[in-house]
């Protein structure tokens, strides 16, 4: 990719985004909010190829959030101009919740602020021993942005996401697993590895069905018992079209292995260690 702060790369199918300033903890620029981010999401999103997108931090972190630094200057932006960008921002958030495959984020080090709302994003938070999370915005006098509203009561409730909000606090990653933040801690030097591998797996499902059941799970949370009943049909019958649903029976008539199972896939990995 043209901005060297965002790093791109497609290998097997699997999109990895590196956020990579690591001399100032990958803090976001505004080229990397308005440019480099959205120009990599609107490669996957045009590439059905691309199963999976890994998020990621270069040097030992995920990311520290908008760069504070760059908030002052002797010519402020204007409120107008702060709230095109902003607005700019959450654009590509909502593309990225909405991304209708499988997101990991790989998080070592810090997730602050805005890179924990990035985080937040994902489907499945890998992170390592040293991972840190913290609503930071109350330190600076601002709330919680880049969805981090919308997204941290979902996974957390809402009791506990006013408190984190609230006192700014830092989690280390057992109390983030404990609340569900974290789905599995890794060691630094195996987070990768562990992301890859989640991702090679999601790899050898149905993609119409992935994207399916993620829009069902997420749409839950908000939707009627009514409005969910419409929308599994829906989303049920595109996947009775798919060929990998119509090799899934075929196989499973004759007594065939899986086309997908993932407990196998977990085994044969396990018994190759």
């Amino acid at each position: 990719m043209e901005n060297s702060d965002i790093l791109f790369d497609v290998t097997d199918g699997i999109g990895t985004l590196t956020f990579n300033r690591p001399t100032k903890f990958n803090a976001l620029t505004p080229d990397m909010r308005d440019n480099g981010i959205p120009n990599a999401l609107t490669r996957i999103e045009n590439d059905p190829d691309i199963r999976v997108l890994i998020l990621t931090g270069a040097g030992g972190n995920f990311c520290s959030g908008a760069d504070v630094g760059r908030m002052g200057g002797n010519a402020p932006a204007s409120p107008e101009d702060r709230s095109i960008g902003l607005r700019r921002t959450l654009d590509w958030v909502y593309r990225l919740v909405n991304l209708d495959r499988p997101v990991i984020a790989a998080v070592d080090g810090v997730a602050f602020g805005g890179g924990f709302s990035v985080a937040l994003t994902a489907d499945f938070i890998l992170a390592t021993p040293r991972a840190r999370f913290c609503q930071v915005f109350g330190n600076i006098g601002l709330i919680p942005d880049m969805a981090s509203g919308y997204l941290l009561p979902r996974v957390i409730g809402p009791r506990k996401a006013k408190e984190l909000a609230l006192t700014a606090r830092t989690l280390d990653v057992d109390e983030a697993q404990e609340l569900g933040i974290v789905h599995e801690v890794h060691n630094p030097d195996a987070l990768m590895d562990a992301a890859r591998t989640m991702a090679l797996r999601f790899a050898k499902g149905s993609a119409t069905s992935q994207a399916g059941a993620k829009y069902l799970m997420d749409r839950s949370i908000y939707s009627t018992q009514a409005e969910m009943i419409e929308a599994e049909v829906d989303a049920q019958f595109k996947c009775r079209s798919t060929e990998f649903h119509l090799e899934a029976v075929r196989r499973f008539a004759a007594k065939e292995p899986r086309l997908f199972d993932w407990d196998v896939m977990v085994k044969a990995a396990a018994n190759s260690a």
